[in-house]
């Protein structure tokens, strides 16, 4: 992985270029950013120019200050994700052929087909799915963390940085901290820790004061515009279009850029849902809730939260402020359709509806339940609106 190959957070590139230029590398640093950001990229980014044997100073024209060569033997291993010094760990949960006391390690064939099929776009979700533990809750064990010290005890085998990427620090379980914390703070000699995050409030302080903060901010459109520029084909009206797509976050374009015609796989389930509490259909409300409850927590946290982005996407269209209406196609007509109902005259109500559905799946509710509770309480809402 290029820091060129990744869209945008040119600032934050070369401050990343800089400290290694100079040799001030921080021991653990902790990147954050949103669900769909380019943080997870660019931590691989970063480990491969650290250890890339031929650096490449770029000329002024770049917006880059330099770059990996992505030629040479150390380079080549990074991008098939298969460098001897670089080290993943992610969170898992028992499946058919590890039921018990599962690692990392145990799935790495599948994290690195997982992180190359979503061109490093990988989310939870989608990673417990490439897995099959879909229903469960993935979590970075205390076997892991063993794993972990077992890994960096031993030697770098190219003599330069041991990398060790954790995934989602936050899935880490209360038992593993403690013994991570001596590591992060007393690491061996040449070792690169980084810690990556999208709740950065559910991590203790005891790791986060062990770390440097690198946070990545929400893509602007100019940035998405330029990458598309340079790198597509595409005429000006369809890099507008897709620019209004993504909405701050490339991940959602991706599909389109893959030819892939399918809707977000959201819109439909949350347009049947709104259409039945609209029209008060409760056996109707009923059945989606039960065919929903099966489709995983992590999925249907993602579900709600996109029923949120919608349901602000209306609200914008019944208030004239169009070009805030980042959508096209079916998912537009529909917001042009339901914003009649869903607008500034009830929409902080099904915010609340649909923020509460997200905490209580994340609390293991009954997600059946929870459905159908949602349901039941935006139809009322809605219906006091006709």
């Amino acid at each position: 992985m290029l820091f060129k190959d990744i869209v945008g957070h040119i600032e934050l590139k070369n401050r990343l270029i800089t400290t290694t230029l100079n040799k001030r590398i921080s021991h653990a640093q902790l990147f954050m950013g949103a669900e769909g950001s380019e943080k997870l990229a660019l931590a691989i980014a970063y480990a491969q120019f650290i250890a890339c044997n031929n650096k490449q100073t770029l000329d002024s024209q770049s917006d880059l200050i330099a770059d990996s060569c992505g030629v040479c033997p150390s380079c080549i291993k990074y991008q098939k994700l298969a460098h001897p010094d670089l080290h993943f760990a992610f969170p898992v949960a028992g499946t058919k052929n590890f039921p018990t006391k599962p690692i990392s390690n145990n799935f790495i064939t599948e994290w690195r087909e997982a992180l190359l099929e979503s061109n490093f776009y990988l989310s939870a979700p989608e990673w417990y799915k490439k897995i099959g533990i879909e229903n469960k809750q993935g979590n970075i064990s205390v076997n892991t963390a063993n794993s972990i010290i077992k890994t960096l005890g031993i030697s770098a085998y190219e003599g330069n940085y041991k990398v060790m990427i954790i995934w989602l620090i936050e899935k880490m379980n209360r038992d593993s901290i403690p013994k991570i914390l001596k590591i992060l703070e007393e690491p061996p000699e040449k070792t690169l820790f980084i810690l990556i995050t999208e709740e950065p409030n559910n991590i203790l302080k005891t790791i986060t004061s062990r770390t440097q903060l690198v946070k990545l901010k929400p893509l602007d459109n100019k940035s998405i515009e330029n990458f598309l520029k340079n790198n597509f084909n595409y005429d000006s009206q369809t890099i507008e279009s897709m620019v209004n797509v993504a909405d701050g976050n490339f991940k959602n374009i991706l599909p389109i850029i893959a030819n892939e015609k399918q809707l977000n796989p959201n819109f439909e389930i949350f347009r049947n849902m709104m259409l039945f509490a609209y029209g008060r259909q409760f056996a109707k409300m009923r059945k989606i809730s039960d065919e929903t409850g099966k489709i995983g927590r992590e999925n249907i946290k993602q579900l709600f939260l996109y029923g949120l982005k919608v349901s602000r996407m209306c609200n914008y269209q019944s208030l004239n402020n169009y070009e805030l209406v980042k959508a096209n196609g079916a998912e537009l007509d529909f917001i042009q359709k339901f914003s009649k109902f869903v607008n500034n005259n009830n929409i902080d109500e099904i915010s609340k509806v649909l923020n509460e559905a997200v905490y209580h799946i994340s609390r293991n509710v009954n997600t059946k339940i929870v459905i159908m509770d949602t349901l039941l309480k935006i139809s009322g809402i809605l219906y006091h609106k006709k």
